[in-house]
């Protein structure tokens, strides 16, 4: 089973990572074509499959402890062997503790794929209403027309404050709105973090903690 792809940081990310491979490599491919911003999350990349969760490695299904709204709410959601649904899971905090959420709310879905493709995002969103998941904050939709024009959204929106819960933006995740095959997936999302932002990767579940929840 194929794990989530690696996503690529737009040029004008305020914070790029180290790795130059990492820089995608055809931003005018968001010119001129219908796209989708949403706001990226400070989760753990969880995948949704046959009924079982898995963390950001596909090797086996995950029995940790911050998995256990995903799990009690969701999990039974995605049945089909060719269908993958993938989320920010936030019940277990990272760097950024967003305001409380009811339980539900703690698994955000930003990407589906079926079989070798990842649906559109409107069909992802129609998905995820039939099945009362939540998605990612939506920050922009619709068609750029230059380079300057997106470098401004890119600009004016990587920091500020989080959708979800009043606290500081991690920063965005900018898509193809249409379907694209998962061969093409970097050449057709990208990301831009805000400068500063403490990459927590795995070193969070050490001690981890749940996040504030709410009725």
């Amino acid at each position: 089973m194929k794990k989530y792809p690696s996503t690529p940081y737009h040029p004008e990310s305020p914070s790029k990572g180290t790795r130059a491979d990492r820089i995608h490599k055809n931003p005018d491919r968001f010119i001129g074509v219908p796209i989708v911003i949403t706001e990226k999350l400070d989760g753990s990349n969880t995948l949704i499959h046959q009924g079982e969760v898995y963390g950001r490695s596909v090797e086996a299904p995950s029995t940790n402890k911050w998995m256990a709204m995903v799990k009690k709410h969701h999990s039974w959601k995605s049945l089909d062997p060719d269908t993958f649904i993938y989320g920010e899971n936030l019940f277990g905090i990272h760097s950024i503790e967003y305001d409380p959420m009811i339980e539900e709310e703690t698994y955000r879905v930003f990407a589906v794929r079926y079989k070798d493709f990842f649906i559109s995002f409107d069909h992802m969103e129609a998905y995820c209403s039939y099945r009362k998941m939540l998605t990612v904050p939506t920050i922009f939709e619709g068609t750029v027309n230059s380079a300057k024009e997106l470098n401004k959204i890119i600009q004016n929106n990587t920091t500020g404050t989080s959708a979800i819960g009043g606290k500081e933006r991690e920063g965005l995740v900018i898509r193809i709105r249409e379907p694209f095959d998962t061969k093409d997936f970097s050449d057709s999302v990208c990301k831009s973090v805000r400068k500063n932002h403490v990459q927590t990767d795995e070193h969070w579940t050490k001690n981890w903690k749940p996040c504030k929840l709410r009725s």
